[in-house]
């Protein structure tokens, strides 16, 4: 049985969680491109390679993370640490996954801090920052829906149906976004831990999901930034190796400088260490039982329409951004054609610090 073949495969070979951190912190370290790209240098190093689960394991595995809220790349990474080294494992491999793109967003924080914003050269790059991780976006939700243009005409109906809700239910959410230039507004750790773990809890449909409800929290009413202050952090781990939802940590820093980042942080990872390390057990119940297929093939469906969803309602405000003027869209398609043409590793953040670049000069130039 396939179960049983599984279970025995993940039996034969232990690994302690000293080793398995020391594995995933240099596959972290390396982790450029985002989410799909990490999800495929995942396969490629620990499936392929190491052979500590095998490819159909894989991937069932990652259709049952998608139903599941959290960034899926990192809910991977407990997984496979899960299946090599128990609960001790899966906490080693999140911790390795994620510490090098934690330990380089703080200092981006920093940087960010000492940045003047008003100043024209630095507002179009962080503008032509922002219109690049949207085209990052775009281009990652088209392929997490390429699989279901081949699907069953009732899977491609739940996607339309869930990315047509999706859509109207982010354009619907109000839009209230306090003055740049106006002095952070500091929020209590307890607070930036609680709107983190909000987060890590109820975006559905992986990393990217998280972007316009951290957006609508932070950026709200109540909030403590703007929304293209949370779009630079979207922007800044794009071009990070880390889990894109370490855009987190720059939020949580905002709020509350290292103690808030910090605390914001531990919020969003927390539901995804806690689903393996809890969970593990009875994830690879449903992995083995095939009358579950079906259902994950739906949600699966819904998953990729609220990705998709969302990604329309995030890419319009970057395009309309003043310290471009009227080569933002430009900019956009440029960088789309190329990241959609350019399927290496690095060229994800290559992409962006090239966008950076150019919307310094066209800010210096006036726009």
């Amino acid at each position: 049985m396939e179960g049983s073949e599984t279970t025995s495969a993940h039996a034969s070979a232990r690994e302690g969680a000293g080793a398995i951190f020391v594995h995933f912190l240099a596959f972290g370290a390396r982790a450029f491109g985002g989410p799909v790209a990490q999800i495929g240098d995942l396969s490629s190093e620990f499936v392929t390679r190491r052979g500590w689960v095998t490819p159909e394991r894989f991937r069932r595995a990652l259709a049952v993370y998608q139903l599941l809220p959290g960034p899926e790349a990192h809910e991977m990474c407990c997984y496979l640490g899960a299946a090599r080294g128990g609960w001790r494992g899966a906490i080693a491999a999140g911790l390795g996954f994620m510490l090098p793109g934690l330990a380089c967003m703080l200092a981006m924080c920093a940087l960010y801090a000492r940045l003047d914003l008003r100043d024209p050269a630095v507002a179009g790059a962080m503008a032509a920052m922002q219109v690049a991780a949207s085209a990052l976006i775009v281009r990652a939700a088209w392929r997490l829906a390429a699989p279901m243009r081949r699907a069953d005409w009732r899977l491609l109906a739940t996607l339309l149906a869930s990315v047509a809700l999706s859509a109207w239910w982010f354009a619907a959410e109000p839009s209230v976004c306090p003055a740049s230039d106006d002095a952070a507004r500091q929020i209590g750790a307890p607070a930036l831990f609680g709107h983190g773990l909000t987060a890590g809890l109820v975006t559905f449909g992986g990393a990217y999901t998280a972007i316009p409800y951290v957006t609508g929290v932070a950026s709200g009413a109540e909030g403590w930034m703007n929304r293209g202050e949370v779009l630079d952090g979207v922007a800044i781990a794009s071009v990070l190796p880390a889990p894109l939802v370490i855009f987190g940590t720059f939020v949580g820093w905002r709020g509350g400088g290292l103690v808030g980042a910090l605390a914001f942080t531990a919020g969003i990872f927390l539901p995804a260490f806690a689903f393996t390390v809890f969970g593990f057990s009875t994830i690879e119940r449903i992995l083995a039982w095939r009358p579950a297929r079906a259902a994950l093939d739906v949600a699966s469906a819904v998953a990729i329409g609220v990705i998709i969803g969302a990604a329309a309602h995030i890419v319009v405000a970057p395009l309309s951004e003043p310290a471009l003027g009227r080569m933002a869209i430009p900019l956009f398609a440029v960088v789309l054609g190329a990241v959609i043409l350019w399927r290496a590793r690095l060229a994800a953040p290559v992409l962006v610090v090239a966008a950076a670049l150019a919307g310094a000069a066209i800010g210096a130039a006036g726009g």
